[in-house]
């Protein structure tokens, strides 16, 4: 039995729910034998009074046909034995008050006699046709809104990707299709303690211990059981009908029939179905059963999807992670081991006694060791970072700096570290950059590894562009270099974790950087992209957004 979380109670459709109980209420009332029985000889009861009075006027075969014609009106509304019932009446009435001699049911002229008799076959065989007619006409309609409602319901369960929205699709249709006054759907959670996941009207009462006990009989053996339905037959949960006593009565009103439906997948059942209606609308019939069961195997295949997309999901995680975990070692084992085995060797040419190493010699080897304890320095840090963005725990310390000072210093820095290579800083002037809080170290690692990036892909001798502008109120920082550039369809995949291009395989690197600067300024609500350069290689841009009456104070205050 897969776990789920228990969803809150939800209360929709009451309006639909209340309209639909109110005509189910007045069809059922105009179905019941005593009121069809009724209505008919209302009828009856008129259309004698209406022709009595010309009575004289009329021969007997303009009777006839009248009450022929009533005998098939009724027979639209009532059942066999009323339809019987209204023909034999007609008879009765046509022979009492139409045929001399009056008020009784002798007939004078013999002709009449032979009319009489005509009249009550044809008024049965009409009756019988009329209504077998409306019987398979209804049945037909009925089948065609279960059809209906089924094709919305498979519709619903594909539509629907979450389990609440499919539940409550499942619900609308139930309540809608069978005018209940209640349904539920209870599931066992991880405790094995049953939670209403669903709900319309109100709720099963999971405090009452008869309540508790019926329907964890029902999700113990599997078989339907209630209080209000036809005694002693209970339908399977696949529709095949069955003898069966009823388990004990749960305190309910007389008024209501109450339905427990087992909720069963292939191999084990995994909730129930609550479905209440009013009795004065009507019981459950066995076919009304039958079809609750079906949309309860619907319900059934709704979690199992639910359960397979979860499975799937988690087997996609852990196959990312399982890929992130070798490409992580593939490319972590390489750039750490060339750093470490510098420091090695340069640590180890120090320590040979036997060796005299002049001045120079020394500080060569001291600067190899520092340089490659900085290098990887940055790549523990960014795979730190790395680990913090895919875990989603990546919170930057903002506060209020200045993009332009940000820009200069990590510049500064950088032609340290890129001695060899011309960095220009262009920074425009025409509007006051905005102030923006941010956090500054993270987003100076962004610069610093775009430029890292820029000097890997571009020519030794080509010169890398720094650029810093105003964009309705957010500052916009570029790199461009004068590389090879990037192919259309691949300038959103170099921002993936471990995404290298293929037009470079002998450049070193962990293909983590851009995924690093993506994460960062994701993270301060920024966006970042790339684009072809004009003349030639790539220009890397992020954008950082400002606070308008920051910068309004800021660019009045000077």
């Amino acid at each position: 039995m897969h776990p789920l979380m228990p969803w809150l109670v939800r209360s929709r459709f009451s309006t639909t729910g209340r309209s639909a109980l109110l005509k189910s209420a007045l069809s059922h009332a105009i179905d019941r034998p005593l009121s069809r029985a009724v209505i008919a000889a209302g009828l009856l009861g008129c259309v004698t009074l209406i022709m009595l009075p010309a009575r004289d006027h009329l021969n007997v075969l303009n009777v006839s046909l009248i009450f022929l014609i009533l005998v098939a009106v009724i027979s639209l509304f009532a059942d066999r034995w009323t339809s019987i019932g209204a023909a034999i009446a007609a008879f009765l009435v046509f022979d009492v008050f139409f045929v001399l001699p009056y008020y009784t049911v002798a007939v004078a002229a013999s002709d009449h006699v032979l009319v009489l008799f005509v009249f009550l076959g044809l008024a049965t065989l009409t009756s019988q046709l009329v209504y077998r007619i409306r019987s398979r006409t209804v049945a037909e309609l009925a089948r065609g809104r279960q059809m209906e409602t089924l094709y919305e319901l498979s519709y619903a369960l594909i539509a629907n990707v979450t389990l609440d929205a499919m539940l409550d699709a499942i619900i609308e249709r139930v309540v809608r299709l069978f005018t209940l006054s209640a349904c539920s759907i209870v599931l066992p959670d991880r405790d094995d303690e049953y939670v209403v996941q669903a709900c319309f009207g109100p709720a099963p009462d999971l405090t009452s211990r008869d309540e508790v006990a019926l329907i964890g009989w029902v999700h113990e053996h599997g078989q339907p059981a209630g209080v209000g339905v036809p005694p002693g037959r209970i339908v399977a949960p696949h529709g095949t009908a069955q003898g069966g006593t009823r388990t004990r009565q749960i305190p309910t009103r007389r008024s209501d029939a109450v339905l427990y439906i087992p909720i069963t997948s292939v191999n084990q059942t995994i909730g129930v179905m609550r479905v209440v209606r009013p009795l004065e609308t009507a019981r459950f019939t066995g076919a009304e059963q039958q079809l609750l069961a079906t949309f309860a195997n619907h319900i059934a295949l709704a979690l199992e999807r639910v359960r397979l997309v979860e499975e799937a999901t988690q087997v996609a995680a852990l196959a990312r992670s399982d890929e992130l975990k070798s490409a992580l070692l593939a490319a972590v084992s390489h750039e750490l081991r060339t750093p470490l085995a510098s420091i090695k060797a340069s640590a180890t040419s120090l320590l040979q006694e036997d060796v005299c190493w002049s001045d120079e010699d020394r500080r060569d080897l001291l600067q190899a060791i520092d340089e490659e304890t900085d290098r990887l320095s940055r790549i523990v840090s960014n795979l730190l970072d790395l680990s913090r963005i895919e875990a989603g725990v990546l919170r930057p310390a903002r506060e209020w700096n200045d993009v332009e000072e940000l820009v200069t210093e990590t510049v500064n820095r950088a032609r340290s570290v890129h001695g060899d290579r011309e960095l220009q800083v262009q920074i425009d002037v025409s509007q006051p950059l905005p102030a923006i809080r941010f956090d500054y170290v993270q987003i100076a690692q962004v610069l610093v590894n775009l430029i890292e990036n820029a000097a890997k892909y571009s020519p030794p001798d080509s010169t890398i562009a720094i650029s810093v502008r105003d964009a309705a109120g957010a500052a916009t920082v570029c790199v461009a270099d004068r590389g090879s550039g990037i192919p259309v369809g691949e300038q959103t995949r170099v921002f993936d974790t471990f995404y290298r291009l293929e037009r470079h395989p002998g450049i070193e690197g962990t293909g983590i950087g851009l995924s690093i600067c993506r994460g960062i300024v994701l993270a301060h609500g920024g966006n970042i992209w790339v684009e072809q350069h004009d003349g030639g290689g790539s220009c890397f841009c992020f954008t950082l957004p400002g606070d308008a009456q920051a910068g309004s104070v800021r660019a009045s205050g000077g």
